[in-house]
C-alpha cells in the first residue's frame, strides 16, 4: 500500500467540501476505493483516513476492554466524524462540527502522514514550518533511524 506524503494547499468550499489534490484522490481510489472517514483526534487538526485504514483502527480499539476510560474517550471523540466517499471532483464533505474545529478560514493545508491525511489551517501550517526543529531534536530523530 502506498503511503500519503507531501503537503498540498487546498480549500473548503461554502458547502463544507474539502477539495483533495488529484494525486491524493488517485491514491485513495486506487488503494482504498475512495471511501474515507473524516474525524479529529488532535486539536486544530482534521484527519482523513481511507475507510479501510480506519476500519482496522476501529477493530483494534473494539478488541480492547470496553470499560477502559481511554478507549471510551477515543471512540467517543473519533466518532464525532463521519464516513464519506470522495466525489468525482475529488471533494470530501467535512462535517460542520469538524469545520468548527478549524475555524472560519477556508484556506487549509493537506499533509500526508503515512496512512492518513492531516488537514490544518494554512496559517497554522506556516507557523509550524517556521518553528522548525532544533539541532538537538534533529539529532534525537536521527538516533531513531539507526
Amino acid at each position: 500500500m502506498e503511503t500519503f506524503r507531501g503537503t498540498y494547499q487546498a480549500t473548503i468550499d461554502d458547502k463544507g467540501r474539502l477539495k483533495l489534490p488529484a494525486r491524493v484522490k488517485a491514491l485513495l481510489e486506487q488503494n482504498h476505493g475512495g471511501n474515507v472517514f473524516v474525524t479529529s483526534l488532535a486539536p486544530h487538526e482534521l484527519r482523513v483516513y481511507p475507510l479501510t485504514v480506519w476500519e482496522e483502527i476501529e477493530r483494534r480499539f473494539l478488541a480492547r476492554p470496553s470499560m477502559d476510560p481511554l478507549v471510551q474517550r477515543f471512540l467517543e471523540h473519533a466518532n464525532y466524524g463521519q464516513e464519506d466517499e470522495v466525489d468525482s471532483q475529488g471533494r470530501v464533505l467535512v462535517p460542520q462540527l469538524m469545520r468548527d474545529i478549524l475555524g472560519s478560514s477556508a484556506e487549509v493545508v493537506v499533509s500526508g502522514r503515512g496512512h492518513f491525511l492531516a488537514v490544518v489551517l494554512r496559517e497554522r501550517a506556516t507557523a509550524e514550518i517556521a518553528r522548525g526543529f532544533s539541532t538537538e531534536e534533529l539529532a534525537a530523530l536521527a538516533l531513531l533511524e539507526q
